[in-house]
């Protein structure tokens, strides 16, 4: 059965699912080198399709994420961020105005917010449905809308390795979801119980933790849903507990906790926050805002998987929606002693909703079987060592520039990096999601504390308190950092490191609080990359290099070898390693 997965969100993407695998997956912003691209992924849709060597005609199903997504005037689709400014900008007017006239008027948000959701659908799916009629002319009944949520909780679950076979369908599994909204929900607490997942409870979006986190980050002078792993990033570095303590006591009254129904509520709706938190926190330090943030969704999302495991009778967990993109509420929920089992969803905002859909369509269409998990997120395009040649042809009359193609190209980046040198690796398959987890890559040796600003200074631009992170080699890595319940070959979960890591990887941790959020490889999966860094372990004895994206400060990764080319020259990289090739600035 031939599935294709389509979410046209915030970072729009498209998934190709035969007979349950996952054969192709990413994201338009990579084609269209547009950061978090919405709208209908047309780039995206024709890669998969050319991926599986298939035409339109040639698929069973097409799974499209969310029930609504409004429409802007002018164009196919409407970001979620702009319905969400929409909704502020009423919640504001409505709330100056309730504050100084009458306070009852506040009911008019909350009936303008859900009024009009059955005509939103409609209009919403219909609109969709004609553009993506244009590309994919197909039978309309081949089309069908999912839930958001739902696409959350299938992804999640199907892509865990805890269905691995027909004996799991008499597993409990507890499946959470948490972001900021989607079709009227921002959290869902669902069962999966004799092969069938049930939805349980769910939060409605003028509750949402996942707006309060929004709402913070756009305080502090970052871009929402973009830029909240900065907040996260941020927060370590705040040290006076007693103002963080008074902070926190100050805002604890805005996110309370349901005993009745095990999890969280908000007296005010949280459309609200946008003019409410810079009234509570605008006069505050932008650390001890940022660890105030991290610290209020660390405890409510514990204490709301701790609850709800025991109700459910179960230890073993899977997570999805971005909310859970927060590498150390993932730490929080890995090192709880309720859980035995943990799966965190990679890249869990709503590009994965792609592959969530196209889960949904084929359980439910093919009488319950389970999936492949997601074993590796090697998705992507790759491009030939001819195409790679042909890319590299106009590079050889540069001056100051060398051309070169060794016999072991793993082993000549391992030598750069334990020199010293930092290098920018292109191979094989594009990563999907947020991470770039070695084939677009920018690797260093992760000892040297001083190439992290070197890397800021002439390529990344980064912001100066985030950290970077490491690749380890998976049999090494209790070397490096301290083992906990999940595992991580993601990039998406945070550890404590050991006295060695702090040592070896100092560049590749948080340098406050020694967290690391690292990428532990298999040769399996990944058999050139690990050649690179099994190389530079024989030179160095670290088995780990520092790993961080191949792209410039926001743009998106590089997908093709004329994107690298373009990061090349537009940066201070002075090596590029490219297929088989290596490239050297002299």
């Amino acid at each position: 059965m031939r599935v294709l997965g389509i979410t046209t969100n915030h970072n729009a993407s498209a998934a190709l699912l035969i007979n349950g695998k996952v054969v192709a997956c990413a994201s338009e912003e990579r084609f269209t080198r547009r950061k978090n691209q919405t709208g209908i992924p047309k780039a995206a849709i024709n890669f998969c399709l050319s991926e599986g060597k298939l035409l339109p005609r040639d698929l069973d199903r097409i799974a499209v994420a969310d029930l609504l997504s409004a429409p802007l005037p002018g164009e196919a689709e409407l970001p979620q961020s702009n319905l969400l400014s929409w909704l502020t900008k009423v919640a504001v007017a409505v709330e100056e105005f309730s504050e100084t006239r009458f306070p009852s008027s506040r009911k008019l948000f909350y009936a303008l917010e859900s009024l009009p959701l059955g005509m939103l659908r409609l209009n919403s799916q219909n609109r969709r449905l004609k553009n993506l009629l244009k590309i994919l002319p197909v039978e309309k009944n081949r089309f069908k809308f999912i839930d958001h949520h739902t696409c959350h909780a299938y992804a999640a679950l199907f892509a865990s390795p805890f269905l691995k076979d027909m004996a799991a369908k008499k597993k409990r599994i507890l499946i959470l979801t948490a972001d900021g909204a989607g079709d009227r929900k921002s959290a869902t607490v669902s069962l999966y119980r004799n092969g069938r997942i049930s939805e349980k409870h769910s939060i409605d979006s003028q509750q949402s933790l996942g707006f309060f986190y929004l709402h913070v980050t756009k305080l502090l002078g970052m871009k929402p849903i973009e830029d909240e792993h900065k907040v996260m990033g941020l927060a370590p570095y705040a040290t006076d507990k007693l103002k963080i303590t008074a902070l926190y006591n100050k805002l604890a009254h805005l996110i309370q906790f349901d005993e009745f129904t095990n999890t969280w509520k908000m007296p005010v709706n949280t459309y609200l926050f946008a003019s409410l938190i810079p009234k509570l926190m605008g006069s505050q330090r932008f650390d001890h805002v940022a660890a105030v943030a991290q610290r209020l969704t660390e405890d409510h999302i514990v204490r709301w998987v701790k609850r709800n495991l025991t109700k459910w009778k179960t230890r073993t967990l899977a997570v999805g929606g971005g909310v859970f993109a927060n590498v150390k509420v993932n730490q929080k929920i890995a090192s709880l002693p309720q859980v035995n089992n943990v799966f965190f969803m990679p890249s869990p905002g709503d590009e994965t909703n792609a592959i969530g859909a196209a889960y949904f369509l084929f359980v439910n269409t093919k009488k319950r079987p389970h999936p492949r998990p997601l074993a590796h997120l090697y998705l992507g395009p790759s491009w030939s060592e001819s195409q790679i040649a042909l890319a590299l042809s106009p590079m050889r009359t540069r001056k100051n520039l060398r051309l070169r193609r060794p016999k072991n190209i793993a082993a000549e980046v391992a030598r750069l990096l334990a020199d010293g040198a930092v290098v920018a690796r292109f191979a094989g398959r594009m990563e999907f999601g947020a991470r770039a987890l070695g084939n677009r890559s920018i690797l260093a040796h992760p000892k040297h504390r001083e190439v992290v600003e070197r890397i800021n200074t002439a390529i990344k631009n980064r912001d100066f308190w985030m950290p970077f992170a490491p690749t380890i080699i998976r049999k090494y890595a209790g070397r490096y950092i301290r083992l906990h319940k999940a595992d991580s070959p993601f990039m998406n979960v945070a550890f404590q490191t050991t006295q060695v890591g702090q040592r070896d990887v100092a560049a590749a941790i948080h340098p406050y609080d020694k967290t690391t959020r690292p990428q532990l490889l298999d040769e399996d999966v990944n058999p050139s990359y690990y050649a690179v860094i099994e190389e530079f372990r024989r030179l160095t004895g670290i088995a780990a290099v520092l790993n961080t994206s191949f792209n410039l400060h926001g743009e998106p990764i590089v997908a093709s070898p004329a994107d690298a080319l373009k990061v090349f020259f537009r940066s201070g990289l002075r090596h590029l390693a490219i297929g088989s090739w290596l490239v050297s600035k002299q």
